[in-house]
């Protein structure tokens, strides 16, 4: 949900940006010891993907590559705009 300020765009309080979304994805990814891939996806934006070190995403076929698929993400920041 976006809230306009003052000719602004802002996050609702209650929202988490893709930004840390993905930095709270790559943690979980680091705990288990696994990799964090991210792959061109619906309408240019990016899917995620945890997977094991051994595994290459892209020569997964789909069926294999969505059982590691965990977010899509249309836009991404630089940083934390939450």
């Amino acid at each position: 949900m976006v809230v306009y300020h003052k000719g602004r765009n802002k996050m609702s309080e209650l929202t988490v940006c893709n930004y840390c979304s993905l930095k709270h994805i790559k943690s979980r990814a680091k705990q288990k010891g696994w990799k964090v891939t991210m792959l061109t996806g619906w309408r240019g934006g990016k899917n995620v993907y945890i997977h094991p070190k051994g595994i290459k995403i892209t020569e997964l076929n789909k069926e294999n590559q969505d059982y590691y698929f965990v977010a899509w993400f249309w836009e991404i920041s630089n940083n934390c705009v939450c």
